[in-house]
């Protein structure tokens, strides 16, 4: 487009590496990131034409012009001075001119006497600043340059005792440093290799599933810009539809996408669904994870090859856990769940390194909110990487257009397999395919629903040695296409493994539910340990709130009346256990009831923070303020109860300290599962309230009100048991008090590498048995100790056990419900709301593991998760709509 003034003078060229010399290849990739993130960063008016910039780094239009179009490789001065002009930063870039020196062609570490480059000089590498000699200041520097042969003697003979001290201080520092380092570096090594072994068998899984019968040579095709008309002398201004054309896909002589990624380390992998990008991107994977292993991790070895990729650490993983935090701390949780034995330090520790190569597949599958974000996180974690590669489908434009955003240097395609491919494939097994063969010679409009590798293999594991009907119906391909998923899923019912299913519409209506609630979440893996009340509704989530504290509250206040119907017949105490059994049962009801009524409540309320709700202990409190008068009046009047006897007092007591123990548990995730655990001085608590000054006053008043309830419970029983001498019980109780202040410094957290379905689960039962009989072993040994002590003599050692027994028990029970015992209630509670809704069979495990075998599901450690994505969106619907069209009329 032309204005008054003529046609507008353009701005630097957008390098093309393929189009560069092998020589000019790396630098040409270098300057099209700068014309990426600087030039078109910019403004459209503010972009500099070729003349403004050159002005402007002071260089000449035609270097700029050259450096630009990958025809010369800029120096690192005029490269520094053009970034500033552009408004970068030169301590960001100069690095990476320095990783394109190294990796430039040829290599750098070759024998410039063998025909390799050589190695660099000063005018060559230009600096901002020559390095001077040690002990050698700029103020120290002679005004006058001398000549070159009397320069270094002249610097060498300037302070030659403070030279001589640093260089032994030196060389003494790097001798106590070597054994250190040397072990360093050799655990690091280390890491890296049980790391890359991990993504390496990952990813063979992950081929062995695609490669289990036939695999298909991939197809690829590179696309590149088109071509436009440049009339006028190449000056004119592109027409807007021309600017916005789609690229040229060309088809690339490559049969693997490892060729294609060795050209720029920066790739971007595009295909529609069913193609089999995932599979291209786990065999990348897997390739770099070869490499990987069989490079030497000291590269500067006198026999090691050189090798620019020695040191790198690949990783494959999905991006549909991506929630628009940074990318490195969603690499470091994502590499932690899914890799055993990563750190979030070591992950930044690679980065800042830049040896982290990820592979990430799933881009499409970002939340829509979070893609943009999720491609700006991208782009700027490519500057901290050697090389990357992102997978996503494109059978969308705006998913398209989301490719094209993260400007990679190429961008590929996976195309349809070719007829001859389908051919290939249904004649490695002619004799089961038969009628599949058959079916599509006789109708030629099924060849675009047999070019795609997943509907091959769907297509083959159906109708084995069975007619292909379904296929010779008429319609279009997507009723084709659900007619083939629903005889898959079919067969896969009627599989003789593990037995053939006695009851296939109950099957389909939990897998129905399983697909509906992993695709309303926006997620693919199915993680047994992690259902929680986020996949029920808010009126299913009353009952997995009220069970798990009323089962503590049945534990520990049975614990007493337990206590007393031994005590009693023993001699230790003269009450009645009748009225101390009629209060523990009446006071577990008043929890049920008080939780009831304040789960009705939030519901009311429309959820929310509960603390943060008006009345949210007001209100439940007077709603059920009826409930306790009548409990009040049964015990009374019915019961008959004496509610001043020692056995009333010590169940009230010990009721006191269980409820104020689960208020303070509210504070922390008690209903997660403990997967580990670790003491620390500062333990990490929720922040329930909105402001610090409340949360602070809330948390202090009620651990006062926990240690003023352990103190009056211990007291009271010391002095019934053992009255004498009477500093007894005040040594107890501080004795229980520090006890119970140490094991609340422990801190569970979850653990994402969990090797079977389930896990999470089994570790919350271990640590709640380990923490309850250690609490019971060190509360009870040591107050029986104590008591001993105190009071030796006559029974005081019988005396002294009771007391333990009790205390040591009560102070179990909470401390294993505290770590784990919750967890692992509220979880079988969940389950068991799930199954009574008919979402979920009770024994689930064995559902899912039948599913399983039948290839209905695949499995990732403990995580469960469907053949295809195209399959579990094929199932997520109503029952009613699914089981017409999937099981046989009744006869």
């Amino acid at each position: 487009m032309t204005g008054r003034a003529g046609p507008r003078p353009r701005g630097p060229q957008r390098p093309d590496p393929a189009a560069a010399a092998p020589g000019l290849r790396v630098w040409a990739q270098l300057m099209r990131r700068v014309h990426d993130e600087l030039y078109e960063a910019r403004e459209p008016a503010d972009r500099p034409t070729v003349t403004a910039l050159a002005r402007a780094a002071n260089l000449s239009p035609p270097y700029v012009s050259e450096s630009f179009s990958g025809k010369r490789r800029p120096r690192l001065a005029p490269f520094l001075s053009m970034v500033t002009a552009l408004g970068g930063d030169p301590r960001e870039w100069e690095p990476r001119w320095h990783r394109a020196w190294a990796e430039q062609d040829p290599a750098p570490c070759e024998d410039p006497a063998a025909g390799g480059a050589p190695a660099p000089d000063r005018a060559a590498v230009p600096s901002a600043r020559p390095a001077a000699l040690p002990g050698v200041d700029d103020d120290d520097r002679a005004p006058a340059p001398a000549p070159p042969g009397d320069a270094p003697a002249a610097a060498l003979r300037r302070y030659p005792v403070r030279r001589l001290l640093r260089a032994v201080a030196a060389w003494l520092l790097a001798v106590l440093a070597w054994p250190a380092r040397s072990r360093r570096d050799a655990y690091a090594a280390q890491l890296r290799r049980r790391l890359v072994k991990q993504v390496r068998d990952r990813t063979a899984v992950e081929l062995g599933r695609a490669e289990a019968h036939h695999y298909l040579t991939p197809r690829f095709a590179i696309l590149t810009a088109p071509e436009h008309d440049r009339s006028h002398a190449g000056r004119a201004r592109r027409s807007r539809r021309a600017r916005r054309a789609e690229p040229v896909a060309v088809p690339a002589q490559a049969a693997t996408l490892r060729a294609l990624y060795e050209d720029t380390d920066d790739l971007v992998l595009l295909g529609r669904p069913g193609m089999g990008k995932t599979t291209q991107l786990a065999a990348l994977a897997h390739r770099l994870a070869v490499e990987a292993l069989d490079t030497p991790d000291t590269p500067d070895a006198p026999d090691a090859p050189c090798d620019r990729s020695a040191g790198h650490v690949p990783v494959y993983l999905r991006l549909d856990t991506y929630r628009g935090e940074p990318v490195e701390e969603w690499l470091a949780a994502a590499m932690a769940q899914q890799y055993r034995g990563v750190s979030g330090i070591l992950v930044r520790t690679w980065l800042q390194e830049h040896r982290l190569v990820p592979v990430l597949d799933g881009l499409d599958e970002v939340p829509e909110p979070e893609r943009s974000r999720c491609v700006a996180e991208l782009r700027r974690l490519r500057r901290s990487c050697p090389g990357m590669a992102v997978g996503c489908r494109t059978d969308e434009a705006d998913l398209r257009r989301l490719a094209q955003d993260l400007r990679a240097l190429r961008y590929v395609e996976v195309l349809p397999p070719s007829r001859r491919d389908v051919q290939d494939f249904l004649a490695a097994d002619r004799g089961a395919l038969a009628d599949v063969h058959a079916a599509l010679e006789g109708d030629p409009d099924l060849w675009p629903l047999f070019q795609s590798p997943m509907m091959l293999n769907f297509i083959r594991l159906t109708y084995r040695y069975r007619p292909a009907d379904d296929l010779r119906a008429p319609g279009s391909l997507a009723e084709r296409r659900g007619r083939i998923l629903d005889a898959y899923t079919r067969e896969c019912l009627r599989r003789e493994r593990p037995r053939p299913d006695a009851d296939p519409e109950r099957t389909l209506t939990w897998l129905a539910s399983l697909a509906r609630m992993l695709t309303a979440r926006k997620e693919h893996v199915l993680y047994l340990d992690r259902l929680d009340l986020t996949w029920l509704t808010p009126a299913e989530q009353v009952l997995p709130r009220i069970v798990p504290n009323v089962v503590m509250a049945v534990a520990a206040l049975g614990l007493p009346v337990v206590w007393l119907a031994a005590a009693v017949p023993a001699g230790m105490l003269d009450t009645s256990v009748r009225d101390a059994a009629a209060l523990a049962a009446a006071m577990a009801v008043n929890v049920a009831a008080q939780a009831y009524q304040s789960e009705k409540h939030h519901l009311a309320r429309g959820g929310g923070p509960r603390v943060e709700q008006r009345g949210a202990v007001a209100a439940p409190m007077a709603a059920n303020a009826p409930a306790m008068v009548l409990i009040l009046c049964w015990l009374v009047f019915v019961v008959e109860a004496d509610l001043t006897a020692p056995g009333c007092w010590i169940v009230g007591l010990a009721y006191a300290w269980v409820a104020l123990t689960q208020l303070e548990a509210s504070f922390t995730p008690v209903f997660q599962p403990v997967e580990q655990m670790r003491w620390t001085w500062f333990r990490q608590e929720l922040m329930i309230y909105s402001s610090p000054l409340k949360y602070h006053l809330a948390r202090g008043l009620l651990s006062g009100l926990v240690s003023v309830a352990l103190i009056c419970l211990l007291g009271y029983v010391v002095l019934l048991l053992c009255p004498q001498p009477a500093w007894i019980a005040p040594a107890a109780a501080v004795f229980l008090g520090f006890l119970y202040a140490f094991g609340n410094q422990f801190e569970p957290s979850l653990q994402d590498r969990r090797p079977r379905p389930n896990e999470g689960v089994r570790r919350s039962v271990r640590f709640c048995l380990v923490h309850g009989l250690a609490g019971l072993a060190a509360a009870g040994l040591g107050l029986l100790a104590l008591i001993t002590a105190a009071a030796p003599g006559g029974d005081s050692l019988r005396r002294a056990a009771f007391a333990a027994a009790l205390l040591g028990g009560q102070f179990a029970v909470i401390r294993g419900f505290r770590f784990g015992g919750l967890a692992v209630v509220h979880h079988w509670t969940v389950r068991a709301v799930l199954a009574q809704r008919g979402r979920t069979p009770y024994r689930y495990r064995r559902f899912l593991d039948a599913a399983e075998q039948r290839v209905l599901l695949h499995r990732t450690d403990s995580g469960y998760f469907f053949p295809h994505r195209l399959l579990q969106l094929h199932l997520d619907a109503a029952p009613e709509d699914l089981l017409p069209r999937l099981l046989p009329p009744p006869p």
